[in-house]
């Protein structure tokens, strides 16, 4: 009775220990799979060691930029009075619309664009250097905004000449930044490094001219706006501005505006230069928001009457109506 008890027990034993090692290697099979899922998996499981994951930079390749896409094959074209006219898709650099923008206009102010682009090549935003107001400057047909002999830093003639769209602002920095003729040769030089090949310039502010006045494309007025709006950050915030107030070094200081009505009444308007003379009509070069995209806008010889304004408005809304993204 006694060896059947104590075979009875042993056997229990025996029976326990190997359940033991059956349970303890399931156990420590089932912890290395969950490791090694850990592993796949990039996380933390159970007692797995943190593992960092770092990716390399070059073998990234940035996401595709979805395209605008017409809602029909066959859209009937925009009610616009401009001769010509551009919008593109910065982002993609697609065309969304093309009236004549090979056609050479006169250019009228949107001139100032490239005026400042050339000040500002050589002049660090900020240096607050202050230049006198020339004679000559305040003798240019519709200037008379600044008194002879006041100083202003440049940033202030800058801001006339970008937004109240001053025309003896623009003349003052080329006398300044080289004499007028220097300057106007460093603007046409600064076309053909853009590819305004169809592009002349005359003078600093787009007023008419005998025998010819400043001309140039939808097209090369598009190269000229994105690489302002790009590379110019300044200019920009200028651009941008509804309103500003000017400060001479001795005086009264100046409150002026921004010929660009739309930045109070349109909420896709960023920046837009305008211009206004009898040769160029009116004209207007913005850079709008469209679907949350930046989208460059550019009408040239729209009738006079405030219609610049009135054809971005319908091209504006003939992309919302006719392109989804």
């Amino acid at each position: 009775m006694k060896f059947k008890s104590f075979y009875w027990y042993f056997g229990v034993f025996i029976a326990i220990i190997s359940i033991g090692n059956v349970v303890l290697g399931s156990t420590q099979n089932a912890e290395e799979s969950l490791n090694n899922l850990g592993v796949l998996h990039h996380i933390k499981i159970l007692n797995m060691p943190s593992t960092q994951v770092v990716a390399n930079t070059n073998t990234l390749q940035p996401a595709p930029i979805v395209k605008f896409r017409k809602l029909d094959k066959e859209i009937i074209g925009p009610n616009i009075t401009a001769e010509s006219a551009l919008v593109v898709d910065f982002e993609t650099g697609d065309i969304l619309y093309n009236k004549n923008a090979l056609n050479r206009h006169q250019l009228a102010s949107i001139t100032k664009l490239m005026s400042a682009i050339v000040v500002m090549d050589e002049y660090k935003w900020g240096n607050q250097k202050y230049i006198p107001m020339t004679q000559t400057a305040f003798d240019t047909y519709g200037g008379n905004s600044l008194r002879v002999g006041e100083q202003f830093m440049v940033e202030d003639i800058l801001r006339a000449s970008l937004m109240v769209s001053s025309n003896d602002a623009a003349q003052l920095l080329a006398e300044s930044f080289g004499g007028p003729e220097e300057f106007i040769s460093k603007m046409n030089k600064k076309a053909k490094d853009l590819s305004m090949n169809e592009s002349e310039f005359f003078n600093s502010h787009g007023l008419d001219e005998k025998p010819i006045s400043n001309y140039s494309t939808a097209s090369d007025v598009m190269e000229l706006t994105e690489n302002l709006y790009y590379n110019y950050p300044n200019l920009i915030e200028v651009l941008k501005q509804r309103e500003t107030i000017l400060t001479p070094k001795s005086g009264q200081s100046i409150k002026v505006g921004n010929t660009n009505e739309m930045l109070d009444k349109d909420t896709q308007m960023i920046v837009g230069k305008t211009g206004l003379t009898d040769e160029a009509g009116e004209t207007l070069s913005s850079v709008v928001s469209i679907k949350d995209r930046d989208v460059g806008i550019v009408v040239l010889k729209s009738s006079i009457g405030g219609y610049r304004f009135q054809d971005t408005r319908n091209l504006i809304k003939w992309v919302e109506d006719n392109y989804s993204i």
